[in-house]
């Protein structure tokens, strides 16, 4: 028997207007730990903001000097929101999901109405719950190829460009083959470019007890805002112990590591979304 979105959703739906700001909407965000906030107009979803769309507003050079309470939620927001009925089943999401590569759909009454919001956690959960003994980690993580990796010393921006461009939200930070950070959009929507007209700021410091003019650097690295010691999950796991695990710590995703602790892939929620979309 198919279970459907009802079951599964989150309600009541976090919700801004297209007129607040991102300021205002990254506080929600921060405030209810959550990664997106539905825009509606009344009580119809007209768009969606996520941690990424933050991201890439702070990346914009048309952004990038203005003040976050200066931008609004219409500027930068995805639209229009994917959505899906409330009577839908959880394949039927799964399938829109990943046909359409994204992370959340609203979930609207038949009059379009907005009724929840059901996200990749719902659907890691489910994912969790029904696939005991199906699959293997590496059936379904994606490969070292696949994988964003940076050394401590990469800037944050290099982290903000290998997410767009391998399409996932989370970079694995290595020392040598092991993993010893992440970073996520969590991480880099807090992170604000330097506005002034160099990328450094002028200071004093100390060189054997002689005072020595010298620059701050004030473009942030990878091991300033990664989150060390990681996670991580054998590729032989049973796949739905890691599912578990990855809802149960609140994280997006986990490194996955070779019997003798080396970087192998990672394992992200979009790895059990996929799997959900083939059925049960």
């Amino acid at each position: 028997m198919s279970i459907n979105v009802k079951n599964f959703m989150q309600s009541p739906v976090i919700v801004i207007g297209p007129s607040d700001n991102i300021a205002y909407a990254r506080k929600v965000m921060l405030r209810e730990r959550i990664s997106r906030v539905i825009v509606a107009e009344g009580e119809k979803p007209i768009g969606i903001l996520t941690k990424r769309d933050i991201i890439r507003a702070l990346s914009d050079y048309k952004f990038r000097r203005r003040e976050l309470s200066a931008i609004t939620a219409s500027e930068v927001m995805s639209a229009p929101v994917r959505s899906l009925v409330e009577g839908a089943s959880v394949r039927d999401a799964a399938i829109a999901m990943a046909t359409n590569n994204i992370s959340s759909l609203a979930i609207v009454d038949e009059g379009g109405n907005l009724v929840g919001i059901l996200t990749k956690t719902d659907m890691t959960k489910r994912f969790a719950e029904a696939y005991k003994g199906t699959y293997a980690v590496k059936d379904l993580a994606r490969g070292l190829d696949q994988t964003p990796v940076l050394h401590r010393s990469h800037s944050v921006f290099h982290a903000m460009d290998l997410m767009d461009e391998k399409n996932i939200d989370r970079v694995v930070v290595v020392e040598g083959e092991t993993p010893v950070g992440i970073i996520t959009e969590t991480d880099l929507s807090f992170v604000r470019p330097y506005r002034g007209s160099e990328p450094f700021l002028k200071g004093n410091v100390y060189e054997e007890e002689e005072l020595v003019r010298t620059r701050i650097y004030a473009l942030p690295t990878v091991e300033e805002v990664m989150s060390r010691d990681p996670l991580s999950v054998s590729a032989d796991q049973d796949a739905a112990l890691a599912a578990a695990a990855i809802v149960e710590n609140g994280i997006g995703g986990m490194p996955v590591v070779s019997p003798t602790g080396s970087l192998a892939g990672i394992i992200v929620k979009s790895d059990f979304v996929k799997a959900l979309a083939k059925g049960e």
